[in-house]
């Protein structure tokens, strides 16, 4: 079985909805840093605090929320994609769980990675596989597969006589 980043080699609508999935999280994660530095403002927390702590904890409530109302953050609302579960509906509880990761920027990406390079659904980040859960585009976009043609060599014999 191939990987995600095997996958990724031919397939274009993977490669754009990972691309989509990245830039909606870096919009998420810029919203809630915004948010952490304005409440460090306030409260006098020192930016390693905010970058590695508040931050995270903030995404991480941020996104469970958004993901239990409607399956979408802002960053998702964006570029047409969604959370969703392939058993039932995606509850606060998956939403909570899906989104663990994001209570460390390091440790999501981390979770990205290990998702592409491991053997499954490609979509899924590898805490997502646990959960049965995964990002879709709300469209549908033309998958164009490359194919590749084998030709045989046909070597021609003679018959004795």
């Amino acid at each position: 079985m191939q990987t995600g980043f095997d996958i990724m080699e031919y397939d274009k609508a993977l490669r754009t909805l990972w691309a989509k999935r990245i830039s909606a999280s870096f919009i998420d994660f810029v919203i809630t840093f915004a948010i952490a530095y304005e409440l460090a403002w306030v409260f006098n927390w020192s930016i390693e605090s905010v970058l590695f702590i508040w931050q995270g904890i903030i995404w991480f409530v941020y996104s469970a929320i958004f993901d239990a109302i409607n399956g979408k953050t802002p960053g998702k609302y964006i570029f047409r994609i969604r959370a969703v579960s392939f058993i039932g509906s995606l509850d606060v509880w998956k939403a909570i769980g899906r989104n663990a990761t994001k209570l460390n920027w390091i440790i999501y990406i981390a979770d990205i990675i290990a998702g592409l390079s491991t053997e499954g659904e490609p979509r899924q980040r590898f805490s997502e596989r646990f959960l049965d859960s995964l990002v879709i585009s709300e469209f549908k976009e033309e998958r164009k597969i490359k194919t590749f043609k084998i030709e045989e060599e046909k070597e021609e014999f003679e018959l004795p006589e």
